[in-house]
């Protein structure tokens, strides 16, 4: 098989997409750098050729002009006698020299009084006669006002389109770089609740593709929880309708059947048994729910010499009948933690009859040590059976699990047990020992200084 065919990046490009104050950093330096270059290339090159062009406007007028007057001295034979009328008229200015350079005719009409900007241009005027003429015309002056004014009016039309070009072009970047992530994500989260399709993973590294990741981490979450809760109701249907069944078929035949005073204590104790079933089911699921209710539970300040005590006074006895042999050890004595008395002992009851029914050992040990770590307090709770399956020993914890499927109770023993760490501000994990045997460790905070 080939290798996989990689997408070709940029380089360097991994810090522009990190993060979205990265891409407004970037999109305001290149719409800097744009109109940097747009104002030094294309904006005067726009008014360098509108100049240009007016300037080329006026010569041509002027030389127009030149044509007409030599024309006309052409036409009246060298007569300058109407040809201030007709100067005047269109404010031009003229002068007329014979071939000896000698002054004709001079006319600039009154308004030129100040100092103006003109444009001119001379001819040849071959009269009749054989006498040539030499003429020069001046356009109609432009006052410096004037000037400004056309200039800044060209500006003004060159400077919109300029802002306008910049700001489609911020709103297109701003639009593909930040706008449309999150109207796709909008649109992916709108589809995940109206179709319940999951979203997809993004590759983006700013905050849009942390948040599309957030999210996909979070429907993925909402499912398990609804995985979890299929399963859970499952279990109560399983664990309930055995016994259940049994109650019905043993009430039906009592009512319907004559029966022996035997037979009928006989299914009366089997009743009475299915029931105690049904009930510590209840209660074990009560157990579950309740566990992680810190808020409600009374918590109280107690060392850690006495949580080993209590265990110690709890269970001791009662393991001594079965043949269980249970060591304690503290070596944190005056370590303080703030816990719930009865949820702990629920906490090592359950780590107790778990070793007790899956632990597979004939002579079972069970340890129990108390250290601490820094602000922490460290119960390690561990067994001399066979341990868990390495594959499994991220799924003890979870809800409804169990390895024995002929189990009649619903396998939320370790469950409750994590519940009960987390709702005192701790973690729990699990792990196989090196000489065998299962450890489960309880991370708790300590209470008040080292």
């Amino acid at each position: 098989m080939g290798a996989e065919k990689r997408k070709w990046r940029v380089p360097g490009a991994g810090w522009l997409s990190a993060k979205l104050s990265r891409k407004m950093i970037a999109i305001l330096l290149a719409a800097a750098i744009l109109g940097w270059l747009l104002s030094f290339f294309w904006f005067l090159t726009y008014l360098r050729a509108y100049v240009g062009e007016r300037y080329d406007q006026a010569v041509e007028e002027t030389r127009q002009q030149t044509r007409q007057v030599a024309a006309f001295l052409e036409e009246s034979g060298g007569d300058c006698a109407g040809l201030e009328e007709y100067l005047a008229a269109r404010g031009l200015g003229c002068g007329v020299q014979d071939g000896k350079g000698e002054v004709l005719f001079q006319f600039m009409p009154g308004i030129w009084t100040d100092v103006q900007l003109t444009v001119s241009d001379g001819a040849a005027v071959h009269l009749p006669s054989g006498e040539t003429l030499l003429v020069r015309v001046e356009s109609a002056p432009l006052s410096r006002r004037d000037l400004s004014d056309l200039v800044t009016r060209k500006a003004f039309e060159g400077l919109i389109l300029f802002n306008l070009g910049l700001f489609l072009l911020a709103g297109v970047l701003l639009y593909l770089l930040i706008v449309s992530p999150i109207i796709g994500l909008r649109r992916t989260m709108r589809e995940y609740s109206e179709k319940g399709t999951l979203p997809p993973r993004s590759v983006r590294k700013d905050e849009v593709g942390k948040l599309q990741n957030t999210f996909a981490d979070l429907t993925g979450v909402l499912r398990a929880k609804e995985q979890s809760e299929r399963r859970l109701i499952a279990s109560i249907s399983h664990d309930i309708k055995t016994p259940l069944t049994s109650v019905l078929g043993y009430s039906e035949r009592l009512l319907s059947a004559r029966l022996s005073p035997e037979k009928q204590a006989q299914y009366l104790r089997s009743i009475h048994d299915k029931g105690v079933a049904i009930k510590s089911i209840v209660d074990e699921f009560d157990d579950y729910l309740d566990a992680g209710l810190r808020d409600e539970a009374p918590m109280e300040l107690i060392t850690a010499q006495a949580l080993c005590d209590s265990l110690l006074r709890e269970y001791r006895d009662e393991l001594e009948d079965a043949g269980v042999e249970l060591t304690v050890s503290c070596t944190c004595p005056q370590a303080e933690l703030i816990c719930n008395s009865a949820h702990m002992k629920r906490y090592f009851g359950n780590l107790i009859g778990n070793s007790i029914q899956h632990s597979g050992a004939r002579a079972l040990k069970l340890e129990v040590l108390c250290r601490r770590e820094g602000q922490k307090l460290i119960l390690e709770f561990c067994d001399n059976g066979a341990g868990v399956p390495q594959e499994l020993l991220q799924q003890i914890f979870e809800p409804l699990y169990t390895s024995d499927r002929g189990r009649k109770v619903s396998g939320l023993g370790l469950s409750i047990c994590r519940s009960i760490i987390r709702a005192h501000g701790g973690a729990v994990s699990a792990e196989n020992r090196p000489q065998g045997g299962l450890l489960v460790r309880a991370v708790l905070p300590c209470a008040g200084p080292r």
